[in-house]
């Protein structure tokens, strides 16, 4: 009789606990398998084939948090998900270097460029970061196949290689932004109404506002800074991307905090913002393959050299802050050249102080906004 009266709500239960199992496939990418519990499900796609960049993802598209951007979650509204990612022709192309005021500076123009990005480096960066790092990299390639040029420089201090904060005229790295523009300008490469933006990490995310109000560009993109400068007079539209976890001394909780209450002082006043926060992703067998030089069984072996060695929890997030958890000891050897590009991806999925990718396609549409 008990059995009787219990056995709908067993069958319920179980019939809930066979729904609640949810089955992604994804082609072109990584992240299927059969998903139960509260985490969110992530899906990335492959590294960008030679002259392509990431496009857009298809199939259960209505599910996922952000179709066009190459790693995001999925919304598990249904058991069984597909999803394939796609990308678009990218013409392979190399920056041009030349010197402003003694400073060295980078740039690239696609065929009809539709507006002109600078990018501001962190303390302790240089122009060439912009260029041949991982992330910075994938950042730049997105902004040329969107149709923008992009410029990057060094900054005016070489000792501590921060951006200057001294008020116009005297400022001597808004200065040489402005001399760069008017280089352009009588180059032919822009006219005096091409749309200019400012993007910027840390030191350089601190910049970016800060440039774009003085010479009045189209909008700014701050990362990993609180982007303070000149936000309760500013007309300029500004996105900003943070990391949940960042550990850097002048940002970590407080600093998002103030950088999220910097987004809504522009929104009280009408001016158009946006704020997107980079949440902690696992550690998928395949992510170091991204990394120049590297296959998919290199990354395998790395991957399994943190598995192994206990720096990745049951469901691959890692456990400690990659920046003192001392894992580059346990990788192999013949990787140990690798070991600070393996720290970007690390530091990106812990969502510590780095320049992530996750968001380009935010940032792009966010500029189209204002075009």
């Amino acid at each position: 009789m008990k059995l009787f009266l219990y056995l709908p709500t067993i069958v319920f239960l179980l019939a809930l606990t066979a729904f609640s199992q949810v089955t992604v496939t994804v082609n072109n990418g990584y992240g299927s398998g059969k998903y139960r519990g509260s985490r969110p499900i992530h899906v990335w796609a492959e590294a960008n084939p030679p002259n392509m960049v990431f496009d857009r993802w298809t199939g259960d598209t209505d599910l996922l948090i952000d179709v066009n951007a190459w790693h995001t979650r999925i919304s598990p509204k249904r058991k069984n998900i597909t999803l394939t990612a796609t990308y678009k022709s990218a013409p392979a192309w190399n920056p041009v270097y030349q010197t402003i005021n003694g400073r060295i500076y980078g740039y690239h123009f696609p065929a009809n460029i539709r507006g002109l990005v600078f990018r501001f480096h962190g303390t302790g960066g240089f122009a060439t970061t912009f260029f041949n790092r991982l992330e910075d990299r994938s950042h730049a390639d997105d902004f040329v196949s969107a149709g923008f040029a992009v410029v990057a420089l060094d900054s005016d201090d070489r000792v501590n290689k921060q951006w200057s904060t001294v008020l116009p005229p005297n400022n001597v790295d808004v200065n040489n932004v402005q001399a760069i523009i008017n280089l352009f300008i009588s180059q032919g490469l822009i006219s005096t109404t091409t749309p200019i933006f400012s993007t910027g990490m840390s030191n350089g995310g601190a910049f970016s506002p800060r440039v774009a109000y003085v010479l009045q560009f189209k909008a700014a993109a701050v990362y990993c800074a609180q982007g303070s400068a000149f936000v309760n007079i500013t007309n300029i539209p500004t996105i900003w991307n943070v990391q949940q976890f960042d550990d850097h001394e002048n940002v970590g909780a407080a600093g998002n905090a103030t950088a999220l209450s910097n987004s809504q002082t522009l929104a009280n006043r009408g001016i158009a913002t946006q704020f997107n926060v980079n949440i902690p992703s696992p550690v998928y067998p395949q992510r170091f393959a991204r990394i120049p030089g590297l296959t998919l069984s290199d990354s395998q072996t790395i991957y399994n050299s943190l598995k192994n060695n206990g720096f990745l929890d049951r469901d691959n997030y890692l456990l400690q802050p990659p920046n003192t958890s001392g894992w580059q000891n346990f990788i192999p050897a013949a990787y140990q050249s690798k070991l600070d590009e393996i720290s970007i991806h690390l530091n990106v999925c812990f969502t510590a102080h780095q320049f992530f990718s996750d968001y380009n396609n935010r940032v792009i549409a966010f500029f189209n906004d204002r075009l």
